[in-house]
């Protein structure tokens, strides 16, 4: 298998034309659809421009990403920006907490390119304005939302959240990816659990991770879930033939070795794509979610899956 070129760009149409949100909604929970591979962006698009920024999550919908995964933190206004730090120190010319400060104090700095250096023009992004850009075009995977806020009640930042794509008629459209039992999520999302994609992550951190699992596919039955394996001797990795079982889409964030059972970007990109996306797609891995947008959509096109 030839090598990829990393610091290339490309631009590619979408491929599945995606007209609008019932379409791209649609297309991910049609339980029937096993071939389509579908591409997360870690971070929208990260490696090309300002992580969370919205060039970011446009540079991700351009190219044909289906799903951007962001980050969403709270600030002591009330409102929620993209960001991953709980501090704005790395990605902006500022300095300071981010539940500490209000949204008009947080753009009062620009954001900064970490991979270029220096400040750019862009302001740190709310989530309505992602949601702005992004209805129709691209799934919002948002990251983060499950953090618990001190002073405030559990899942406080879920339903916080929650509001927001409410009130945008976004909540079909939205990600969610949670270590969290059945009862608790449906306790923190209440009727929206029936409206939003919510998708079980399954680590070995869970405890009696089978009954786990077979409660989400009794009560729920999730279109995606999540794998966190470190190794292939895990009961996580264990559980991939009952997801497959049942139609679900077998989710993995190839950004992280440890997730992947060593099947990550930096051995797809430095040595052969095939021994990481491509060893993921033959164990049935339907998501992936990748620092390399443009390098695993050109793979994606190179071995005919697109």
């Amino acid at each position: 298998m030839r090598k990829f070129l990393l610091f290339v760009f490309c631009c590619f149409c979408c491929d599945m034309g995606f007209a609008g949100q019932s379409d791209i909604v649609k297309a991910i929970k049609d339980r029937e659809n096993k071939d389509y591979v579908w591409i997360a962006g870690h971070r929208c698009d990260w490696i090309y421009s300002v992580e969370n920024s919205t060039d970011a999550l446009k540079n991700a919908i351009r190219i044909g990403v289906d799903i951007a995964e962001t980050d969403v933190r709270l600030t002591k206004d009330g409102k929620i920006i993209m960001m991953h730090d709980a501090t704005i120190d790395r990605t902006t010319e500022g300095k300071g907490v981010i539940i500490d400060m209000t949204l008009d104090e947080i753009r009062q700095y620009h954001m900064r390119s970490i991979n270029y250096g220096g400040k750019t023009d862009l302001l740190v992004p709310t989530l309505e304005e992602f949601i702005d850009i992004a209805k129709g075009k691209i799934l919002l995977y948002l990251d983060k939302a499950g953090y618990e806020i001190p002073g405030k009640p559990e899942g406080y930042m879920v339903q916080q959240v929650l509001k927001v794509l409410e009130k945008k008629n976004a909540l079909e459209e939205s990600i969610f990816v949670l270590e969290w039992p059945y009862e608790k999520a449906k306790r923190i999302f209440g009727d929206k659990l029936e409206k939003v994609i919510f998708c079980p992550a399954i680590s070995d951190r869970i405890p009696n991770i089978n009954e786990y699992v077979d409660d989400w596919i009794a009560k729920y039955n999730p279109v995606l879930y999540q794998f966190r394996m470190k190794t292939l001797d895990t009961d996580v990795y264990k559980q991939l033939p009952k997801v497959l079982g049942v139609g679900a889409k077998p989710f993995v964030a190839a950004t992280w070795p440890e997730h992947t059972a060593n099947h990550d970007d930096q051995i797809s990109i430095f040595d052969k794509p095939s021994k990481g996306w491509g060893w993921l797609l033959e164990q049935g891995f339907r998501v992936l979610e990748t620092n390399y947008p443009h390098d695993l959509l050109r793979y994606l096109k190179y071995e005919n899956w697109r």
